[in-house]
């Protein structure tokens, strides 16, 4: 303990953040076990640009530099900003690096270190307070809480004389008002209203009076005033924080189905990703049988009974007898009327309206084969490289795409982004005939053509190139030798490259459009991309007007 006592505060501190050793803060004193320190107390260490010229000498106290090794990890000006708050001197920032190294034990010493001044030496450090209060304090407190637990007897016994003095109903101040109501009848519904009355729930009002009558002493007074409601039972039942808006939108859309709008497939009338959904589940899904023909009915022998060839239509009523009839009724017959005569343009166009709604008749439910229909989508689809290495892959290919914005597909792996297999993404555009809406157009994206069908190879529109013509292995239109020149004269091609490198010598030779971006000037992300869509929809205007754009 005599050599801690005369080892001065900057060598103690050393030792003891070197060791790891606890640092106590208690009562203005800096606590090194055994010895203590004033916080204010002046270390050897100069403050930088002191001493210098004829100015005088100054010192960092005990207290910066301990807490400039709390808040080592804030950056300076950070520090500088936290230690202004709590009115401690700031270690200057040419003189943080040396006194880091001296006070981690890097070095032994530094040229600010001026060995030839008077230090104060420590003092012995004060036992905490905390055993004094537990030895001395203990008959305070016990003697303060008997206190209050008779203060608390005596105002409980005070209100239980107060309820028996005034809660007890007697007939000494009661008359009676005739017969049916003496001095016991009524006593009895008095008592009964304050029976009644004791056990109604209190307002908010009675309840605040309760609480002035039971405060006694100028603590709890004190504590009281400086109190806030907060909610009470009314105002936690009502809520300001929910909004049901979005509900009417929901059932807008629903009524709006409901009675029939965008069944022609116009993505104008309802939102895209209904309308691809739909298509899907259609095309996957066989469509239901028709129900049954009814058997027989008493009140509908029209059906049974023969009737007269009608001579306006030509329509051949006894085929309806044939089940096989049903699945084509309103045979048209080209015969020639009675006369000689042909025939005339309104019965034709008649006939031919009534050929081509012939599929809207009921088909017979002998035939267990579903309705064929020719649906098709009208969903585009993009392919992009599977290569880890190209620009544009499914990592952020949503990003580029509808963004338009260039995020490396490194840096989406290791954010904990998964490769999806295949994505709808929708190209947002202003609406052509309504000023201030937009239209949101479905597009499908995948790097797996090979799995396609024929009739899905007709909704392929833009293909990403990387360069190596292995990107094309399997595809039809090929030709013997791996070029895909000929898939480039059905499909819109596109390479993104960073403008710094050079275009492969396979892109220079193919029908393909280059796009290029910055490695680090982000805002031009959205120039070349709105080029690729103003390209790829001029592309589709005229060899997919088809398809949906």
């Amino acid at each position: 303990n005599l050599r801690s006592n005369m080892a001065d505060c900057l060598s103690l501190l050393r030792q003891y953040n070197i060791q790891k050793k606890e640092i106590v803060e208690r009562d203005g004193l800096i606590i090194f076990e055994q010895v203590a320190f004033p916080k204010n107390a002046k270390t050897n260490h100069l403050i930088y640009r002191t001493g210098q010229g004829g100015t005088p000498k100054e010192y960092y106290t005990l207290e910066s530099l301990l807490f400039l090794l709390k808040n080592v990890s804030l950056s300076h000006p950070m520090y500088v900003q936290r230690a202004g708050a709590q009115s401690i001197p700031v270690i200057k920032f040419p003189d943080r690096r040396g006194l880091l190294s001296f006070l981690n034990g890097e070095v032994e010493s530094t040229s600010s270190i001026d060995k030839s001044v008077h230090l104060e030496m420590g003092v012995q450090a004060p036992p905490p307070k905390r055993q004094n209060e537990e030895r001395h304090g203990g008959e305070a407190a016990k003697k303060m809480r008997v206190e209050d637990e008779e203060r608390d007897k005596l105002r409980l016994a005070k209100k239980l004389e107060s309820k028996q003095e005034g809660g007890g109903v007697t007939t000494d101040q009661l008359r009676p008002l005739s017969d049916a109501l003496s001095e016991e009848k009524i006593a009895s519904i008095k008592a009964k209203r304050l029976a009644k009355k004791r056990g109604t729930i209190k307002t908010d009002d009675d309840i605040a009076g309760g609480m002035e009558r039971v405060i006694v002493d100028d603590i709890t007074k004190d504590v009281l005033s400086k109190e806030r409601v907060h909610r009470t039972r009314t105002s936690v039942l009502q809520s300001t924080s929910k909004t049901f808006s979005n509900v009417f939108n929901v059932l807008q859309m629903v009524r709006g189905k409901d009675e029939g709008k965008g069944e022609d497939g116009d993505p104008t009338e309802e939102p895209a990703e209904m309308v691809d959904e739909e298509e899907e589940v259609e095309s996957k899904q066989p469509r239901p049988q028709a129900p049954p023909m009814r058997g027989y009915n008493r009140y509908d022998q029209e059906k049974f009974k023969p009737k007269e060839a009608d001579t306006v239509f030509k329509i051949d009523v006894k085929g309806s007898n044939d089940p096989l009839a049903n699945r084509a009724p309103g045979l048209m017959t080209t015969q020639t009327q009675p006369g000689g005569e042909k025939p005339n343009n309104n019965n034709k166009a008649t006939a031919a309206a009534l050929n081509n709604n012939k599929h809207t008749m009921p088909e017979d439910s002998s035939s267990d084969l579903p309705r064929k229909k020719d649906h098709r989508s009208r969903t585009p689809i993009i392919i992009v490289p599977a290569a880890a290495t190209s620009v544009i892959t499914m990592y952020n290919a949503r990003d580029f795409l509808e963004e338009f914005r260039y995020v490396p597909s490194e840096e989406k792996k290791t954010s904990g982004v998964k490769r999806e297999v295949e994505m709808i993404i929708h190209r947002k555009k202003p609406h052509p005939t309504q000023p201030g809406q937009s239209l949101s157009i479905p597009y499908r994206v995948l790097d797996n053509p090979l799995r396609l069908t024929p009739q899905e190879w007709k909704q392929v529109i833009a293909v990403f190139v990387a360069g190596p013509t292995w990107q094309f292995k399997g595809w039809p239109g090929v030709l013997s030798d791996g070029s895909p020149v000929d898939i480039f004269t059905k499909v819109k091609a596109f390479h993104i490259k960073f403008d710094e490198l050079k275009a492969d010598k396979n892109i220079l030779q193919w029908d393909v459009q280059v796009l290029q971006i910055s490695r680090s000037k982000r805002h031009l992300d959205k120039a070349s991309m709105l080029q690729c869509w103003d390209s790829l929809e001029r592309y589709m205007s005229l060899h997919h007007p088809e398809l949906r754009f």
